[in-house]
């Protein structure tokens, strides 16, 4: 039987690489015999940002200027080269868009893929093309291409970015397939003992707990967020948000001083599991509200731990809630109207109430057991 090994620009024993996916893949995927290593491609040494410097500079000598690095060809072949024999007759599932060209041709490895959006998508929706010197988009999107066709089949995380894969990569069908991730939350104990504890709509006062997860204000979203919040409470509506992971002084001044906003600040799940299950826990409802977004791991920790969601209406993310769960919010819908549902929402506890209780009766549903379970079906009919 091949060895299956899991890969990632990282290690995926290392809860830090690519937001803890290969970390909660690896672990529940060993349990359930459907994966058996990681494949320890760290990228954090010193001598990678020495790698990194060199290539930007000869980049930019010959006008082509800097950014990219990662999807060069020169870090693929580095980053792999070590695993040449490790890998030998093996499954390998990659998190990342590419393998090294070396690997991709190969014909004694089944390569497959698991990831949340291609190429195309990433450097059009997140507007990322002005961070890559001239070429890099092109080139990588070409390699990208040419590995899904070579590949045995890929995972992806959504219907939408199965379509790329379909329509634009030009990919069959029969060989894409849609696995959504599971919730990243890592203490389930106290995850039950906290949302069984604080299951009611609201808190006793009358107001509506919200809560926010994000690195990206702007992105995610958490500026409309804001002026959706003082909009409410100007019509009367007692809502409190706690915000996780974006520092107060990455919004915009006028924001900053919002009325019941706590800023938490980032919180180290390494180190302090505990307290960002209890922080999540403990409110009524976790938002979301990103104008670009390929999936949202936050929507399935908001649904595992019973919370109602309110989830962007945009890339991969409605695949990632529970939809009797949660109201979906497109990017293109006002301040005002956003203010409308969370006013809507403040007035009618039972239906947060409701909400939660779908959230956490189904919770089963976004965690990585059942994931694993139909990553480990897919690859035995394929294998």
């Amino acid at each position: 039987m091949r060895k299956r090994l899991l890969a990632a620009v990282g290690d995926p024993s290392d809860i830090a690489t690519w937001s803890g996916i290969p970390y909660h893949l690896l672990t529940e995927a060993q349990s359930q015999g459907v994966l058996d290593a990681g494949l320890a491609m760290r990228v954090d040494e010193p001598v990678w940002r020495r790698r990194r410097l060199l290539w930007n500079l000869k980049r930019i000598i010959k006008g082509y200027g800097r950014g990219g690095y990662q999807y060069s060809e020169d870090f693929l072949e580095t980053l792999w080269r070590p695993h040449g024999g490790v890998i030998a007759g093996s499954l390998l599932l990659n998190c990342f868009q590419l393998y090294p060209w070396s690997v991709v041709m190969r014909d004694d490895v089944a390569r497959w893929y698991f990831i949340d959006q291609t190429f195309a998508q990433m450097f059009d929706g997140y507007g990322s093309r002005c961070d890559v010197g001239r070429g890099v988009v092109e080139g990588a999107i070409e390699a990208e291409r040419t590995g899904y066709h070579r590949a045995t089949g890929i995972l992806a995380h959504s219907r939408w970015a199965a379509a790329s894969l379909i329509d634009h990569y030009g990919v069959e069908a029969s060989r894409v397939h849609i696995v959504v991730p599971g919730a990243n939350t890592i203490d389930q104990k106290a995850a039950t003992h906290i949302s069984t504890k604080g299951s009611s709509g609201g808190r006793s006062d009358g107001s509506l707990r919200l809560v926010f997860v994000g690195k990206d204000p702007h992105r995610k979203g958490l500026d409309r967020l804001l002026r959706a919040m003082a909009i409410a409470a100007h019509e009367g509506a007692d809502i409190y948000l706690r915000v996780i992971g974006c520092d107060r002084r990455s919004i915009d001044e006028e924001l900053r001083t919002t009325q019941n906003v706590d800023w938490v600040g980032f919180i180290d799940k390494r180190t302090n599991a505990e307290r960002y299950v209890q922080l999540v826990s403990s409110c009524d409802i976790g938002c979301l509200l990103s104008r670009a977004e390929a999936g949202g791991i936050g929507l399935r920790e908001y649904h595992a731990l019973g919370l109602a969601v309110i989830a962007p209406d945009v890339g991969g993310s409605p695949d990632h809630i529970i939809p009797e769960g949660a109201i979906l919010i497109r990017p293109d819908q006002s301040d005002e109207e956003i203010a409308a549902t969370l006013i809507s929402l403040s007035r009618d506890p039972g239906k947060v109430t409701a909400m939660k209780a779908v959230s956490w009766a189904r919770r089963a549903e976004v965690l990585w057991s059942e994931s694993v379970r139909n990553i480990g079906d897919i690859l035995e009919r394929r294998t």
